[in-house]
């Protein structure tokens, strides 16, 4: 408790300063997540409320200051955000229920040549809509590709060279210089498709990655990105294909398919190692792997989607058909399920859990 009372103060004091000498700004979101979890013996409930705070302070134009806060409580079989792992909760106290997580916190400073980012932010690279080869700095949620990613700890260096160029450098902190990661991205527009290469050190995985994307638009978009990772033993290659398009069909029906490729990962289920799914250190087990999208606004109100998550080594996929409903502007609500099928020795039939799930969201 005395961690989040500190956290409290922080953001009391700065609510306080912010109000009294500089443009203020407070937004952001409130959010409830019910979920059904059918498991082959059981059936579990999880639900989770979130309330995300955004807050932007710039005492001049030069200089802002964000930070943003999460404030969870958890009920049921859940225990994080992403919470469709399942297991028991029932030996947990109320507080450990209850989760506040300064999430962003980092100063933006302006300059004529130059931006810098200093703190807890925002760090991506790389322009693949799901896999991301080339993001060491975040994870991956295969059930939902856009979620907001945590902050990391860095000190970001952007330098724009001209409309379409710049230059980006990233430096996140370890415990030593050892641990450390830094990345260094150069762009640029070539025959109007933007280009870019990136190198990137964890020194935490002793890892080196060597990085090139290209994204353009010929009748359709198109994206490549692909890494060559390079560590103390072995060297592998991460590549992304992707494509989309919007049919002029009724309000417009999107599409979006997304090919993988990881040399890191097993040719065989039996070598398979979930515990490296569970720790997080892999997102996924095997080598060839499919995200495809589809996305229909049905009405003014009223939009479906339906997405497929396949591992083509082993046959396993996932399906993820969704419907959502915009009570208004500032408040949407989502039903969905996600639904494992396939080879039942795949990847994703695995623990054969189904989720069903019922979301409400309120921005302010």
């Amino acid at each position: 408790m005395k961690r989040n009372s500190l956290l409290l103060c922080f953001i009391f004091l700065g609510l306080t300063v912010s109000l009294l000498y500089g443009k203020y700004e407070i937004f952001g979101y409130f959010e409830n997540r019910l979920y059904i979890l059918e498991n082959p013996e059981k059936i579990d409930i999880g639900d989770y409320n979130r309330l995300r705070l955004k807050q932007t302070f710039s005492p001049s134009k030069k200089v802002s200051v964000n930070v943003a806060v999460d404030f969870y409580t958890f009920h049921g079989v859940l225990k994080s955000p992403l919470g469709t792992t399942g297991g028991s909760d029932a030996d947990e106290t109320d507080r450990e229920k209850i989760k506040i997580d300064l999430d962003r916190a980092y100063v933006d400073l302006h300059f004529k040549k130059f931006d810098m980012s200093i703190g807890k932010q925002r760090v991506a690279l790389g322009v693949s809509y799901l896999w991301a080869p080339l993001d060491i700095f975040n994870r991956i949620n295969l059930l939902e590709p856009k979620e907001e990613k945590p902050g990391a700890n860095a000190f970001k260096l952007y330098i724009p060279l001209g409309p379409a160029s710049a230059l980006t450098g990233v430096f996140s902190p370890g415990s030593d210089t050892g641990s450390s990661s830094s990345a260094f991205r150069a762009q640029t527009q070539v025959f109007r498709v933007d280009s870019a290469i990136t190198f990137i050190r964890s020194g935490s995985n002793d890892l080196s990655v060597y990085g090139l994307d290209l994204r353009g638009e010929n009748l359709i978009g198109w994206w490549i990105e692909g890494g060559y990772l390079q560590s103390h033993n072995n060297s592998d290659i991460k590549l992304v294909v992707g494509c989309d398009y919007t049919f002029s069909l009724g309000n417009g029906l999107y599409l979006l398919n997304e090919f993988y490729y990881d040399s890191t990962g097993a040719k065989n289920p039996i070598d398979y190692n979930y515990e490296m799914l569970l720790s997080g250190k892999r997102f996924t087990l095997g080598r060839t792997y499919l995200f495809s999208l589809l996305n229909y606004s049905i009405s003014q109100y009223w939009g479906a989607a339906f997405s497929y998550i396949g591992n083509l080594g082993d046959g396993s996929f996932i399906l993820n058909p969704m419907i959502k409903y915009d009570i208004s502007q500032d408040i949407q609500v989502y039903s969905g399920a996600y639904l494992p099928l396939g080879n039942h020795g795949g990847e994703f039939r695995h623990r054969n859990q189904k989720i069903f799930y019922i979301w409400l969201k309120v921005n302010f």
